[in-house]
């Protein structure tokens, strides 16, 4: 089927990269990496001070392998897929205490926390991953275990599973999957890439290599992201890189491995490629007129929006909605309260 008439509903039998993470080991294992590297907390190896008694002493320990994030939902998904793969294997993957996933007290985020175990196993299965910082601070966890109810494994340096995605669409689809649910920018207006800072630049490098394999890219190399906005507001910002996925790619991808787990995401992927397949060029005054109308009727009937939820009515992406809101707001016709990272629009 020509990539430009991709449909995005797949066979029914067909599985999203979710589904085949709950039927296939592997799968589950470099989706499971994937997570490791975008998003999990290293367990780095720190020193404590302890007391026992009136002896002080220096203790080598190590920090969990954790998530932390504001969204519910994908911690949720993935708890439960990896209580699946626990319960069959009889291993320990999941952290005492965290048989479902848990609020964090110091960050106010939900939070699950994965076993040496779990890591060990991970990285036995994937060998060798494509970041360098990631993979080192696995190794030095694995060696150091030495608690009964953690088990060592050993990994095997030059086994490289990654490559499979050179050869199979699908999990290569999968693999983006996962990163539009966790590290990717621009899933809201369509213009999705993947983005990371210097010390996973190798992996980006490695990403940015699996989507010109497939055409999903038209980045020759890694563009460097601006921080002096960051910078201005005092946030002490590492150098990022990234690149973008193309509305072919991005096409192409959801029509293989969808959904997302994050059902706000996977209704803003969907909403651009729909939008991109139905696209007609009305004419700028007729648009920006009947865009503008629609965006402030919705706001009348709705006590408050986001420019995300607005984008789904007035059909068009969120710089259009965000363009339309700042004139009405100085119209006086509406007002913003900021939330977060973002804004809620009312009517005034």
């Amino acid at each position: 089927m020509p990539r430009n008439i991709l449909i995005i509903d797949r066979h029914k039998n067909n599985m999203g990269i979710y589904e085949r993470m709950k039927e296939d080991w592997q799968t589950y294992c470099l989706m499971s990496s994937i997570i490791y590297v975008e998003e999990m907390h290293k367990p780095l190896e720190n020193i404590q001070i302890k007391r026992y008694k009136k002896r002080i002493y220096k203790c080598k320990c190590f920090g969990s392998t954790s998530i932390n994030m504001v969204n519910k939902e994908f911690l949720d998904k993935f708890l439960n897929i990896t209580k699946k793969w626990e319960n069959k294997l009889k291993k320990r993957f999941i952290g005492e205490k965290f048989n479902k996933v848990k609020i964090d007290k110091y960050s106010g985020q939900y939070k699950i926390i994965l076993t040496p175990t779990w890591l060990g196993y991970i990285l036995k299965e994937c060998g060798k991953i494509p970041n360098k910082y990631s993979f080192e601070s696995g190794i030095k966890r694995i060696n150091a275990i030495k608690q009964k109810r953690n088990e060592k494994v050993i990994i095997d340096k030059n086994k490289f599973l990654y490559s499979i995605f050179e050869k199979d669409k699908f999990l290569a689809a999968g693999a983006f999957i996962i990163s539009m649910d966790l590290e990717c920018r621009g899933v809201q207006t369509g213009e999705v890439s993947l983005c990371m800072s210097e010390k996973y630049k190798d992996f980006l490098d490695f990403m940015l290599k699996i989507a010109k394999r497939w055409n999903w890219t038209n980045n020759k190399k890694l563009s460097l992201v601006s921080i002096e906005y960051s910078k201005n507001i005092g946030i002490m910002a590492n150098p990022q890189y990234e690149f973008r996925i193309n509305m072919l790619g991005l096409k192409e991808i959801y029509a293989l491995a969808s959904p997302l787990a994050i059902t706000r995401k996977d209704r803003c992927v969907k909403f651009h490629i729909e939008r991109s397949n139905k696209y007609k060029n009305l004419g700028y005054n007729h648009m920006k007129n009947n865009t503008k109308m629609k965006i402030f009727k919705a706001l009348k009937k709705n006590k408050s929006m986001t420019s995300t939820d607005l984008q789904f009515i007035a059909g068009v992406r969120v710089d259009v909605v965000l363009d339309h809101l700042h004139n009405l707001e100085n119209e006086r016709k509406i007002k913003k309260i900021r939330v977060g990272k973002g804004y809620i629009w009312s009517i005034k």
